[in-house]
């Protein structure tokens, strides 16, 4: 008989979790999860069910039982037995998936961020507050859509898209393709535009009103590096070098940058010299910009948007991230060239760097077509005769 039933373990495989094949003669780590996996008779759809996190002989013997069972039943099934998935509550499953992630490891041996596992708890909650189902079968169409609606109320579109496709993962944990539910035109899709920069005058209002000296070299060390919110807070001493070739490391054994590499850049000479001198005032902290008690510390948004109030500036046009948006288009637009500039922000991909070429606007632009066709004067009333 053509083997029916397969038996799987799910690791991580760059980055993504994958269903393989397990293999008879390796040894696996005590506590992994095997399943089975087999399609029943005209189904279109394969079945799963969870063997558990019992050793490997275990597993083996529960797939030639599950084989001997689908020999003895009938070619056609009138009906397709319910999947363990479907006869849990989607609460028993939200608590299965938040394990799941909070016991998931990524390729390079680091686990999911505690803030991402965090966010998956926040946004499953409110879903299921929303839509009041009980069991995954129960979900439709129109509580998707509902609940979008909700968000929508106090949030961005592309926020929306993000929460829309961690609950599109929690619908498959539960053995729902959302897919099935929304059709391709009505599934929010991220729009991105050209990433907004402050202008040097922006800037220099912005720096001339700070008053302390913890935030002016927080926010001085955004602008120059161009380092994410948490590659700020969680920087350690060790990842500086202050020399005369001065450079900061993004990425430690402490702390996983978001795409899981390390990175090294140059340290503007200026902002060096002020690390220098705060290093002096804190000779033995661990974090550079760590508070209460050398801890780290992100919560800068409300510090930013208070500092630009008082700089005369409106504070809805200033947010943590908008330093890393500038950095990336000075740099560009003074001529570093892209690749290098990639490096400098950690990207992945190139396309990712291509949407800071934007062209500029305003004084800028008007600099530039002066610099351009300055001294080219053109005589219409010889060109004329």
């Amino acid at each position: 008989m053509k083997q029916r039933v397969k038996l799987l373990v799910r690791p991580t495989v760059k980055g993504k979790r994958r269903w393989i094949e397990v293999n008879p003669k390796k040894q696996y780590e005590p506590g992994t999860i095997f399943t089975l996996r087999w399609l029943p008779e005209r189904a279109k759809n394969y079945r799963y069910e969870s063997c558990g996190a019992v050793g490997l002989d275990s597993a083996l013997r529960q797939r030639m039982s599950q084989e001997i069972k689908l020999m003895k039943e009938p070619e056609t099934e009138a009906e397709p037995a319910k999947s363990p998935l479907q006869k849990q509550t989607l609460e028993e499953l939200r608590d299965a998936f938040l394990e799941d992630k909070s016991t998931t490891f990524k390729s390079d041996g680091s686990s999911i961020d505690g803030d991402t596992v965090q966010t998956y708890k926040l946004v499953t909650r409110e879903f299921l507050d929303t839509v009041k189902r009980t069991m995954p079968s129960q979900i439709t169409r129109q509580d998707l859509k509902n609940w979008m609606a909700q968000l929508r109320k106090r949030l961005e579109h592309n926020s929306v898209c993000n929460y829309y496709k961690q609950i599109a993962g929690f619908l498959k944990f539960c053995g729902i393709d959302h897919r099935t539910l929304l059709p391709k035109n009505e599934r929010p899709k991220p729009t991105y535009g050209t990433p907004e920069a402050f202008t040097q005058e922006e800037m220099t209002k912005f720096f001339f009103a700070i008053t302390d000296e913890r935030e002016a070299l927080v926010f001085e060390f955004l602008l120059k590096t161009g380092a994410r919110k948490n590659e700020m807070a969680f920087l350690t001493w060790d990842c500086l070098n202050l020399s005369s070739s001065p450079t900061v490391r993004f990425g430690s054994a402490d702390f996983r940058t978001k795409t899981g590499t390390e990175r090294t850049i140059p340290l503007e000479r200026e902002l060096a010299n002020k690390l220098s001198v705060w290093r002096e005032k804190n000779p033995t902290t661990k974090y550079v910009f760590g508070k209460n008690g050398d801890q780290p510390y992100s919560k800068y948004l409300r510090v930013c948007t208070t500092i630009a109030q008082r700089a005369g500036m409106n504070p809805e046009k200033f947010w943590l991230h908008k330093f890393r948006d500038t950095f990336a288009t000075w740099a560009l637009r003074r001529g570093v060239d892209i690749r290098t500039v990639q490096h400098w922000l950690g990207h992945a991909n190139i396309t990712m760097t291509q949407k800071y070429l934007a062209p500029e606007q305003g004084e800028h632009a008007q600099n530039q077509i002066n610099k351009a066709f300055s001294g080219g004067r053109i005589d219409h009333e010889a060109s004329a005769g």
